[in-house]
């Protein structure tokens, strides 16, 4: 049986609704550079087959990006890798990026988020993006890693630029994403030197000591410490973004939150259920799979979606709508699956929880202004600019 085809034009004008006829097509369509897969049950089966690789350098091929400094940090890096040298990246990841080292950090986010609202609470009206999502995450994370106060603002800098290299559009930025990247490399070896004579108590100094003791280069140091830093800024920052649009269409949500009523935790779960900042990934499959009622051929390129999958009516009593009670239905998929779970979505949790329950307690319930800019509705989304207006509390 032929698949049914979908072009990229209908997934931009209607996500959702595309996706949904994404779904009743079959198991399996195809689509631009591949197949989609948007039933829930399949890509999470998907997510944890072995039979499945990482193919991050296929996409960039996709778009015109075959070499240069971001290409080759992505083809060497964990997100591009399977397998045994997959499993020991984690392995070192998970005895310096601990739970317990997450949970130490809440007060620091709390304060951090507070003095962020400070700046802004009594105006009335921000830049949402501007005034606290572009800075909240990598002041958590740079003081989960180490980075000196000082050299805050350029990290984040170069998190920005490195993330438009995680679009379709990433061949119109590539000159800058990689300027950005090399700068962070540099940075981040000589960080870890540092650390590595004068240890402290942060996840460099664990990191580059562990790294050494296992025998990793210097080269894998500097990209593991590069991917921290894009990984747990760019997509905190764009979910955060999300996270407002969202609840301003749901000031009953927003002031059950700050009464206490209703838990930051489900309704951090349900934002990341209804709207994940990431789409979706890409998969190669290595050998035929077996998908529902259709089937990937080897050497196939499949894009599973995030989206998708996170509204299946199969699966969710009403997809379409916010609704916290739905996080026990069904475990959501923003953070991915299987063995490339998401290793920062415990810090991401963390810094969502911590600035909802913060921004509920200080200001009403936002309403969305004219003049907001989104990115496209592939890779990694969220707002660019997202103008609110509020009463504060």
């Amino acid at each position: 049986m032929a698949r049914a085809r979908f072009e990229v034009e209908e997934v931009i004008a209607d996500p959702f609704g595309a996706l949904a006829r994404v779904r009743d097509a079959g198991s399996v369509v195809d689509g631009v550079g591949g197949a989609i897969v948007a039933r829930h049950e399949d890509m999470r089966a998907l997510l944890a087959d072995p039979r499945m690789r990482a193919n991050f350098s296929d996409f960039l091929q996709t778009f015109g990006v075959t070499d240069g400094p971001f290409y080759d940090w992505m083809a060497r890096s964990p997100l591009n890798k399977d397998g045994a040298d997959h499993l020991r990246w984690r392995a070192l990841m998970a005895r310096t990026f601990t739970p317990r080292s997450v949970e130490r950090l809440r007060p620091f986010l709390h304060q951090a988020a507070h003095e962020l609202i400070d700046g802004f609470a009594l105006a009335g009206r921000c830049d949402f993006m501007a005034a606290f999502a572009d800075v909240y995450p990598s002041l958590g994370l740079c003081e989960l890693i180490g980075v000196p106060a000082g050299d805050r603002d350029r990290f984040r800098g170069w998190a920005d630029t490195v993330g438009l290299g995680f679009s379709p559009l990433v061949g119109m930025h590539i000159a800058q994403v990689d300027d950005a990247l090399t700068q962070l490399l540099a940075y981040a070896g000589e960080l870890a030197a540092r650390r590595r004579a004068e240890p402290r108590d942060d996840l460099v100094s664990r990191l580059a000591v562990a790294a050494r003791e296992d025998g990793w280069s210097d080269l894998d140091v500097q990209g593991s410490i590069a991917g921290l830093v894009f990984a747990g800024h760019e997509t905190t920052k764009n979910q955060l973004g999300w996270m407002i649009a969202v609840l301003a269409e749901r000031p009953d949500v927003w002031d059950a939150v700050a009464a206490g009523s209703l838990a930051v935790t489900d309704v951090v779960e349900e934002v990341l259920r209804f709207r994940s900042t990431v789409t979706g990934v890409g998969r190669t499959a290595v050998e035929p799979i077996p998908v529902g009622d259709d089937r990937l051929e080897a050497g196939e390129r499949v894009f599973l979606s995030a989206w998708g999958a996170n509204h299946d009516e199969r699966v969710y009593p009403h997809p379409e709508t916010l609704d916290p009670a739905q996080v026990a239905v069904a475990p959501h998929l923003a953070f991915g699956h299987g063995a490339h779970f998401c290793l920062g979505a415990a810090l991401a949790r963390a810094e969502l929880q911590e600035a909802l329950a913060a921004l509920t307690s200080r200001i009403g319930c936002p309403t969305l202004e004219d003049g907001a800019r989104w990115r496209p509705p592939l890779g990694i989304n969220g707002p660019e600019v997202l103008p609110i207006a509020f009463a504060a509390r």
